[in-house]
């Protein structure tokens, strides 16, 4: 179940098992800022102090993004990214996830990666 304030979207059940199965890194949605969820994922800074030698990485405001089943009411917890942008995809951004944090089912209860 989604706390108040997750970024979560809907989505087909072919979708989601992609990307609980980890063949899918990323989703496209419609760059529409006046969509809250894009809009707070659009938001983040330049790292402060990077390890000496190395250029400062651009940190997500968000740390996790979600993703619901619409079929079986599961979500999927994964780390925030960064938005991605493509000249050959005008109008849309594309949602880099990082790693499966958690799958929560429909009745609460929380399963790690690999249990």
């Amino acid at each position: 179940m989604a706390e108040k304030g997750d970024i979560v979207f809907k989505s087909e059940d072919s979708l989601w098992q992609t990307l609980k199965e980890g063949r899918k890194t990323w989703d496209a949605r419609l760059h529409d800022i006046s969509d809250d969820r894009i809009y707070r994922l659009s938001w983040g800074k330049w790292e402060d102090k990077p390890p000496h030698g190395r250029q400062p990485v651009y940190l997500p405001q968000e740390t996790f993004v979600h993703f619901l089943n619409k079929k079986t009411g599961q979500l999927l917890r994964f780390r925030f990214r960064g938005l991605e942008f493509a000249p050959w995809a005008p109008g849309w951004c594309f949602i880099g996830l990082g790693g499966l944090v958690s799958i929560i089912e429909p009745d609460g209860h929380i399963t790690l990666p690999g249990e």
